[in-house]
């Protein structure tokens, strides 16, 4: 009998509106969490329904905005149940891309009953806040550049990353001026019931933003 200690804990990619360029995009974070984990994949709601019934992932990775649609509230449903109790859901990657302002504003009232609002979108650097309980840190940026969809109305202990008063946005099209809201963050990490739920903005894949989701996903990266 296979030594159980040893096996890869399991993290589920939760992709139900996935692109065909998303594997390739991303392709430096699949890899690297395939070091440190076994990766499962589901794409169609069904098969996450039933994944979800028989399994228990370390956590799962929602790759898209596909859970935000009404009809896998079921899916949406049952991941919240798994994260209330004591899983680790992160949403990121492609996620905030092809959320508009109400969807996600919903999916994060309705779904999972927290107050956070879409916020700025823009490029600006971002401060690791060290106040954020229950995440290793030690390989994470202290700080990095981001362009990201960035969420207002969230707790001072849940924003890992946020702007500070030097922080200007970095545009090659638009005037760049100070952050005026320093308190919107890109990157939350927030307890839900006995487990957590975490939100990376990034649209960009940028290499930091990988460190962030391993770090979410209770696994660790020098990178």
């Amino acid at each position: 009998m296979a030594d159980q200690r040893h096996e890869k804990p399991r993290i589920l990619l939760l992709s139900l509106a996935n692109k065909e360029w998303f594997d390739e995009m991303y392709s430096r974070l699949i890899n690297t969490l395939a070091e440190g984990a076994t990766l499962q994949r589901a794409s169609k709601p069904d098969a996450a329904l039933r994944y979800l019934a028989n399994n228990t992932p370390q956590a799962i990775l929602v790759t898209d905005a596909g859970l935000a649609e009404r009809n896998h509230s079921a899916v949406l449903a049952r991941v919240v149940e798994y994260a209330r109790s004591g899983g680790i859901v992160v949403v990121g990657c492609m996620f905030s891309s092809f959320m508009s302002r109400p969807k996600m504003e919903a999916f994060f009232r309705d779904g999972w009953n927290l107050p956070w609002r879409y916020g700025d979108y823009h490029r600006t650097d971002v401060h690791l806040n060290r106040r954020v309980r229950q995440i290793n840190k030690m390989f994470l940026a202290p700080t990095y550049s981001q362009k990201a969809v960035f969420l207002d109305n969230v707790a001072a202990d849940a924003a890992l990353y946020l702007p500070n008063t030097e922080s200007w946005t970095q545009s090659h099209v638009f005037i760049n001026e100070p952050v005026r809201d320093i308190q919107q963050s890109p990157v939350v990490y927030a307890a839900v019931g006995e487990g957590w739920l975490g939100y990376v903005g990034d649209v960009n894949a940028e290499e930091a933003s990988d460190n962030v989701v391993l770090a979410m996903c209770g696994l660790d990266s020098a990178n």
